[in-house]
């Protein structure tokens, strides 16, 4: 048999490797203009993102001075996610608890140095640690020596409850009230001076809002909402949504890709939830970055370094990037299927914000920001 010559086959692979790619690239809708560097950019950068099989969507919002632009891609069939598409933003709801903090303080409503137990129902003996008190923004920088969890829940009890159907999951959420969590407070123990060690907590950022429900007599929600549409125009954004909200959440996957159905934590015992658009989220930004806002600068300043040199403001996280560039961030991912990324880079009015609907890990985030960052042309 006559054997088929080395240059054919070189030439058969590598036309096989432009078709999987031509088909691929065309498998990916996107609203990118592709008019500009950035624009090539942010395809160059996306594409390669969107490698994954677990991701079917993404968004990104950049900020460069006054210019503010949006990019969603999708990846399959469908339809390609807009710029009110609501996506979850996990972790990052810290940064509004935090902002909402600082917004009281502006009110005189409350100090940050002010003993927890003060706006708390009741005695709590235990929340101090010879004789130092949690204080107000221990909680908010997370230095308030809290247990991370209200309750401890052990591994057989937490397998069954995520084996619930999603209305009986929901409703395993909204039972556990702030009173729940008050109930429970009685028994933390703390093992360190507050406000001197490092700790993430979610647990402690629920309290805050509980605390600043207090303060105000009102729900959070309607706290933050009040806050973002007059302050800053934002409208989409919300911790809670209504059924008719929930219409435009896009689909969340798990780390395997499968869609997951969307069962939202309206309740206090972990950590807060925050749901937005790409659009609301370049206005939250702008805001940010103008920081001509009495409570958003306050909520920038630096309330406690951590070890390794990063700054902790209320809610959000500030250092530099190896080359040198301050930011102020938070990253999230949430049980939905959401991951999300917000930097800050003042210093160049620039942001980078980042939405998907997978759970692939944010350290695929940060690699796709960091991409994005070290080759803007500024």
């Amino acid at each position: 048999m006559k054997s088929t010559p080395l240059k054919v086959i070189v030439f058969f692979i590598l036309t096989i490797q432009f078709c999987f790619g031509q088909t691929y690239q065309d498998s990916i809708l996107s609203s990118n203009p592709l008019k500009t560097s950035l624009d090539s950019l942010v395809q160059r950068s996306a594409v390669h993102y969107l490698q994954s099989p677990t991701t079917v969507d993404l968004s990104i919002g950049i900020i460069t001075g006054d210019l503010a632009q949006q990019y969603h891609f999708h990846r399959g069939a469908g339809n390609l996610s807009r710029t009110n598409t609501i996506f979850g933003l996990g972790s990052i709801a810290k940064t509004f608890v935090g902002i909402m903090l600082a917004q009281a303080v502006i009110e005189k409503k409350v100090n940050l140095d002010d003993d927890i137990r003060k706006y708390l129902p009741g005695d709590y003996p235990n929340l101090q640690y010879k004789g130092y008190p949690v204080r107000l923004v221990d909680l908010a920088n997370h230095t308030s020596a809290l247990p991370s969890m209200s309750r401890d829940y052990d591994d057989k009890y937490l397998d069954s409850i995520t084996k619930l159907p999603p209305k009986a999951f929901r409703e395993f959420y909204r039972v556990y009230t702030a009173d729940s969590l008050f109930r429970d407070m009685h028994k933390f123990v703390l093992d360190t001076v507050p406000g001197t060690k490092f700790r993430y907590n979610g647990n402690a950022m629920m309290l805050l809002i509980a605390l600043l429900e207090r303060v105000y007599h009102k729900p959070y929600k309607d706290l933050i909402a009040s806050f973002l549409s007059s302050q800053i125009g934002m409208r989409d954004t919300k911790p809670q949504l209504s059924a008719k909200d929930e219409q435009r959440v896009i689909a969340g996957h798990d780390e395997h890709g499968k869609v997951l159905p969307f069962i939202p934590d309206y309740g206090y015992r972990a950590a807060p939830t925050m749901f937005s658009t790409l659009g609301d989220m370049l206005k939250y930004a702008s805001a940010n970055l103008k920081n001509k806002n009495a409570a958003i600068a306050l909520s920038h300043k630096t309330t406690f370094t951590r070890p390794d040199g990063m700054h902790m403001g209320l809610g959000w996280m500030m250092d530099k990037e190896e080359n040198g560039l301050s930011y102020l961030m938070h990253t999230g991912h949430d049980g939905c299927g959401f991951t999300a990324l917000f930097y800050l880079y003042p210093e160049k009015k620039t942001a980078i914000i980042i939405l998907v609907n997978d759970s692939s890990g944010q350290d695929r985030l940060a690699e796709l920001k960091d991409t994005l960052i070290t080759n803007i042309h500024f």
